[in-house]
């Protein structure tokens, strides 16, 4: 649809048959082609049937006969045909100039309108019309769900298991170490799945604490424990027509693997503290670092639970098996912290990836991300291999409590700086360890949640860019 003045179409909505014909001259005058319409009427039946196309622009009057303009736009809002539309009128309330306003109508004109303002609203609204269809386009080509970036064999194999499993309904189980990119993979399967209009719920089971867990999943009533002071739905409910990311479910309480074994039998939770049932309809994504075959077996694992969850599993490799994409990862997380931080991209000399590629990498992609952000924040351009925290055994790279190589990334300072350089990196580390769960990282830390955020206020701690 072209929307430039010699070819956009304009319909003319006006009863008064002298001030219709007198407006259609001037946008002809323009360039614009017309017509013209007496009624509301005669526009929705035109606009509905799809008999002919519809216009560029709907040039809509207020008081008609029948049927107002809002009130056309109210019923093609609705329909979702409502063209461009522009409103012009000289005795319309400020109630229906801001109902068509919320419609989406672009302008609202009052007459006597001066041809040169009836002009710059319409050439304004066209265009607006073909930004939002370009924004439209390019959503529809844009690729859905996140990216798993790669191209060594094991990775690829992964991308093609992901296209699948995801339309089908079976469970998922993703098995990998941990930082390997498990919740990466679970968001790709809701995504390239039919349920990737409905929400996709993540919990880690490991970083809640475990009299907490069952209130989270299952939901409670007001008064089932003692700070139940409102009904609250559980995560099931709140996954429901979408999919529910069940992270390390190896660290989950045997006690509540009855429960949600029994969801996962007949679809239906109980809250805490209720006597209903509600039936939910989830798919569930599992993932774990643990050998849950050896966790059946000394009986830390249900068996049931297992070959429920167990349907279809995705192994995710290890950075150690996947070296070959270690350049494409760091690069791509170098970029993205300096975009995020709004620090210049910085040049990597090929050195950097030749050290990488010889550590052991525990914990895997996180870590790498970890380190990628860290060098290009206290690294030089270009980011060299001398600039790697790495330690004199080349065992670790700086990941926690990494101030005690600080030698290689910062000068001496004062004492107060390095206690406050200390405490922000443990506080980090700490919520890293807990997703950035700030209630279970006060638990581990031993203090109140006010006091956390606080803490993290103070020493300007905020939760780092996720992972595509």
């Amino acid at each position: 649809m072209n929307t430039t003045s010699g070819n956009a179409w304009i319909w003319v909505v006006e009863d008064n048959l002298k001030i219709r014909r007198n407006t259609m001259f001037q946008l002809e005058e323009a360039g614009y082609r017309t017509e013209g319409l007496a009624t509301a009427e005669e526009a929705h039946v035109r606009l509905r049937e799809g008999s002919d196309r519809a216009p560029d622009l709907l040039l809509l009057d207020v008081r008609l006969p029948g049927v107002s303009g809002v009130e056309l736009a109210a019923r093609l809002h609705k329909d979702n045909l409502l063209p461009p539309t522009i409103i012009f009128s000289g005795e319309a309330s400020i109630s229906e100039t801001v109902e068509a306003l919320r419609l989406g109508v672009y302008d609202f004109l009052e007459k006597p309108v001066s041809n040169e303002r009836l002009l710059h609203s319409i050439h304004n609204c066209l265009e607006n019309a073909k930004l939002k269809r370009h924004i439209r386009e390019l959503e529809q080509n844009k690729p859905r769900g996140p990216k798993i970036l790669g191209e060594s064999a094991m990775v690829v194999a992964l991308r093609r298991q992901i296209d699948k499993v995801a339309p089908t309904q079976a469970r998922v189980l993703i098995r990998g170490e941990s930082g390997s990119g498990k919740e990466l993979v679970a968001a790709a399967i809701h995504e390239q799945s039919s349920r990737r209009n409905g929400p996709f719920v993540k919990i880690n089971c490991a970083a809640i604490p475990a009299h907490l867990i069952e209130a989270e999943l299952f939901g409670h009533v007001r008064g089932a424990f003692t700070d139940a002071r409102h009904d609250k739905p559980g995560m099931f409910e709140q996954a429901n027509g979408g999919s529910l990311f069940l992270d390390e479910i190896g660290d989950m309480a045997i006690h509540l693997q009855a429960r949600l074994l029994r969801v996962l039998e007949d679809g239906t939770v109980r809250r805490v503290g209720d006597t209903r049932d509600r039936r939910v309809d989830v798919r569930v994504v599992a993932a774990t670092h643990c050998d849950l075959e050896h966790m059946v077996r000394t009986g830390e694992f249900r068996q049931d639970l297992y070959f429920r969850l167990s349907a279809l599993p995705l192994q995710v490799p290890s950075l150690r098996e996947r070296l070959d994409d270690l350049p494409l990862l760091f690069t791509h997380f170098a970029n993205r912290a300096s975009e995020y931080h709004k620090i210049p991209r910085r040049q990597i000399e090929p050195e950097v990836f030749e050290v990488l590629r010889n550590y052991h990498w525990p914990g895997n992609i996180r870590e790498l991300k970890n380190l990628a952000e860290r060098m290009v924040i206290f690294g030089g351009d270009p980011l060299s291999a001398d600039q790697i925290p790495l330690s004199p055994s080349g065992d670790s790279i700086v990941a926690g409590t990494g101030l005690l190589n600080t030698d290689q990334l910062m000068p001496f300072q004062e004492l107060k700086e390095f206690r406050r350089r200390c405490e922000k990196e443990y506080l980090q580390t700490v919520l890293t360890h807990t997703r950035w769960n700030v209630t279970a990282a006060a638990k581990i830390l031993g203090v109140q949640r006010p006091y956390m955020h606080q803490k993290m206020n103070q020493l300007d701690i905020s939760r780092p860019i996720e992972e595509d």
